[in-house]
């Protein structure tokens, strides 16, 4: 269950609000009645980017805790204590896994590792994968190893698995064989009695159906809820790393068809120009475009800075497709999204063994980005001792995994990036002055949104294009206010933000209507309102000056509802006749005052 004070001191913990915002939203939602998340949007407080990594950092944590024994919940409902050492090793081992599918970069290998290290997660003897197939509505597996048959293809409306691919559903089946679900003609094909089974969607979280994830028969017993938990989180990681892998994989395995495979992918690739991703008609834009165009035959090293969500990756996806290294596989790593204690596993890998967890060898992003492109976003989160052991593979070109005695040669063309000022950072000691030189050898400096807005019109469209194709629903375009509000909003979250924002208005508006000014968040509007109210602030006229000015108007509207006759207008006014010729003189009504 979501706890709205839990979220609001996350939000507190990670600096994202201040302590007199979290109490201001507190009293707010108790006197309101609102939930603390509505009231941090509606107020400013936080972005909807960083409310849903708040909201997923809670639910993580109250799932492991789940898992662990530790939620009241969960110990009243029990009424024993769990074995804690089992759970712990549990999560420790899909915590590993969660390092090695990131550093997958083929859709199939990614797949065979899922499927062979799943079992001992789950303690099962079997997993399978299904996938969707949109041509024929189908279903069809990749079957773990030791199976007699290689594919299984089903509608995806039949058997367990249909059932939960297109209900979106996750199920705990005890025994298939009295379950009405249960399609008993796929034991016979693959050599395997099903007992128990779970089976949870393959999705990111907000994201469509891809697939189904299984696993069959429990070692000992049957499977639990904590079970199905553990695998939905399995899940959802894996279908992480197969949207980064899938464009990839399907584009190198319809291509690398000739002997000559390197040459036909380059060749593939090279009719469509990456930086058409690149939206924008600016001088800024075209420069930046100028400067991809010129480092990416290179092999030199680049520093891509900016402001969150104005494009940094994008601008690394670009220099490597562009490069001579494009057949090769480019890996991304954001240095701020790994613990500190498991940086230097996640960039140069480990043996079998070499701490908690590390059930199996892992290579690392270096040695998997090896021939091709190593992208380290946020590169000043790495700590001062990090930094040290980075300059060096480097400089060296040598790493040397965790818990490994040899060393191993890579040939990476590094690119990072930061949204941080790095030369401030040397300055005050918080990042090391020779690896800033190292990394800043050609730096490319992406604007905000806000120095490009002429760009907006074109992003919006762009977006509107992506929204409508990926939900068939149709948005003719949007009105003209609403463009201009969106052309004068400060976008904090650059261009990212204004995606979200399109994305919202685009469920907002009607089918076949336009976006108008009421689909867009109350929150942007509020902040243009403030912006309205600041920039048109005057001092306030004297008491005098704007009783004249409403009485000027009033009668003027008289005098012309009555068509310039003083004795009606007058009579409409409360006045006499000619105490309405004394104002007309006074105030040098010309027009009036020879009628």
């Amino acid at each position: 269950m979501l706890d709205a004070i839990n979220i609001g001191r996350l939000l507190l913990e990670t600096g994202k609000i201040t302590k007199e915002d979290y109490a201001e939203a507190l009293l707010s939602s108790r006197q309101t009645g609102k939930s603390l998340a509505d009231v941090l949007l509606n107020i400013g407080k936080v972005t909807v980017d960083e409310l849903v990594q708040a909201l997923t950092i809670h639910l993580d944590i109250t799932l492991l805790k789940e898992a662990l024994g530790m939620e009241e919940s969960s110990r009243a409902a029990n009424k024993h204590i769990r074995p804690l050492g089992s759970y712990l090793e549990r999560i420790s081992l899909l915590f590993k896994m969660g390092m090695l599918i990131t550093s997958e970069t083929n859709i199939s290998s990614l797949i065979d590792l899922l499927i062979r290290e799943a079992p001992t997660v789950m303690n099962a003897e079997r997993a399978t994968i299904f996938l969707a197939d949109y041509n024929r509505r189908e279903l069809y597996s990749h079957v773990a190893l030791g199976l007699k048959h290689d594919e299984i293809r089903i509608s995806w409306d039949s058997g367990i698995a249909g059932w939960v691919f297109t209900r979106g559903k996750s199920l705990n089946i005890v025994d298939p064989y009295s379950d009405p679900r249960f399609n008993k003609n796929v034991d016979p094909k693959t050599g395997f009695v099903t007992k128990n089974l779970l089976s949870v969607p393959l999705r990111t979280p907000g994201g469509p159906v891809m697939g189904v994830f299984q696993v069959l028969n429990k070692r000992a017993g049957v499977f639990t809820n904590i079970d199905l938990e553990i695998l939905e989180i399995l899940a959802s990681q894996a279908a992480r790393s197969m949207e980064h892998v899938l464009e990839w994989d399907g584009l190198r395995k319809n291509t690398l068809t000739t002997s000559n495979e390197k040459v036909a992918f380059k060749e593939s690739i090279s009719h469509r120009d990456p930086l058409e991703d690149m939206i924008g008609q600016t001088s800024a834009i075209h420069e930046i475009r100028l400067l991809i165009r010129k480092v990416a035959p290179a092999d030199t090293t680049v520093l891509v800075q900016g402001e969150s969500g104005t494009g940094k990756e994008l601008v690394a996806k670009a220099i490597h497709h562009l490069s001579s290294r494009c057949a090769e596989p480019m890996i991304a790593l954001n240095c701020a999204t790994v613990p500190s204690e498991l940086i230097e596993s996640e960039l140069f890998g480990h043996k079998k063994g070499a701490f908690t967890g590390a059930v199996n060898d892992s290579f690392g992003v270096f040695r998997s980005a090896d021939k091709g492109t190593l992208f380290l976003d946020e590169i000043e989160a790495t700590s001062p001792a990090m930094q040290v052991k980075l300059l060096r593979a480097i400089q060296s070109g040598e790493i040397k995994p965790v818990g490994d005695n040899t060393t191993h040669k890579v040939n990476v063309r590094l690119i990072t990036s930061t949204n941080r000022d790095l030369r401030a950072m040397v300055a005050q000691g918080s990042f090391r002055e020779d690896l800033f030189y190292r990394i800043n050898v050609f730096p490319i400096v992406l604007p905000p949104l806000r120095d490009r807005v002429e760009d907006v019109p074109l992003l919006i469209s762009q977006f509107l294009d992506k929204f409508n194709s990926q939900t068939g629903k149709m948005a003719r375009g949007v009105d003209p206010a609403a463009t201009d509000l969106l052309m004068r909003y400060k976008w904090p979250g650059n261009i990212r933000e204004l995606e979200n924002e399109i994305e919202r208005a685009h469920i907002m508006t009607s089918e076949g209507g336009n976006i108008s000014v009421r689909c867009l968040s109350p929150r942007l509007r509020r902040s243009l309102e403030q912006m309205d109210l600041r920039s048109d602030y005057k001092a306030p006229p004297k008491l005098k000056e704007a009783v004249d000015k409403l009485e000027k108007a009033m009668i003027i509207g008289a005098l012309e509802a009555c068509s310039g006759n003083k004795t009606w207008a007058a009579k409409r006014l409360g006045l006499s006749r000619q105490g309405l010729i004394n104002k007309i003189q006074k105030y040098g009504f010309k027009d009036y005052i020879s009628n």
